[in-house]
């Protein structure tokens, strides 16, 4: 008796839960936790292309030095300094990932694209042939398709986080978002621009 008591307590609990929608909220929670994840999983995927970029470029930096050489010396300094961002990038986004803020997460990739870009940019300054060789073509086509999916993860989670405080604010489930302590989740603020196709400069400016 006292075991069909509790199974009959145990339905009633799940049923009231149900119908407070607590187990909806749990499920949009979950959504957008992941979501966010993606974001991370897309900055890191980005990170990981940045050392094949500083090896190619170094190399052909090695090929053209008897060619380029005044240039190459003159944009020295600029592309050690530029390389220094990108190491600088990798780390930021490599520590943003692991905390799993959003707030970090979106400097980080601000911070990463930028470091990006300009080492690129005085990179094709300093070797022109560089955008002609084979690796660094695969390079650019990378980065983009990686831009690419780190905006559509930006605008998957923001869909969830929508979905997910729109939920909460309604009734009854806004009164178990409040005894159960669900908080109203923070959206992704994507880079200036970025309302725009994902794009990023070549230093198409020294062609």
């Amino acid at each position: 008796m006292r075991q069909k008591r509790m199974a009959v307590a145990a339905a009633a609990l799940s049923l009231a839960l149900g119908g407070c929608g607590y187990n909806q909220i749990q499920q949009l929670d979950e959504t957008a936790e992941q979501a966010k994840s993606n974001i991370g999983v897309e900055l890191t995927a980005r990170n990981q292309l940045i050392p094949n970029l500083v090896a190619t470029v170094k190399g052909a930096a090695g090929f053209e030095r008897g060619t380029y050489t005044d240039v190459a010396r003159a944009r020295a300094g600029q592309l050690a300094n530029a390389e220094a961002g990108l190491n600088q990038a990798r780390a930021q986004t490599q520590t943003a990932v692991e905390s799993k803020d959003v707030n970090q997460l979106q400097q980080a990739e601000q911070a990463q694209t930028r470091a990006i870009g300009t080492y690129l940019n005085i990179a094709v300054e300093a070797y022109p042939n560089l955008r002609a060789t084979q690796n660094f073509t695969a390079l650019q086509d990378q980065l983009a398709e990686s831009e690419n999916r780190i905006a559509v993860a930006r605008r998957d989670y923001n869909e969830a986080v929508r979905n997910y405080n729109t939920y909460i604010r309604q009734f009854p489930q806004a009164i178990t978002a409040k005894v159960t302590g669900a908080q109203r989740k923070v959206p992704y603020q994507a880079p200036a621009g970025s309302e725009q196709a994902p794009t990023v400069n070549f230093g198409d400016s020294a062609k």
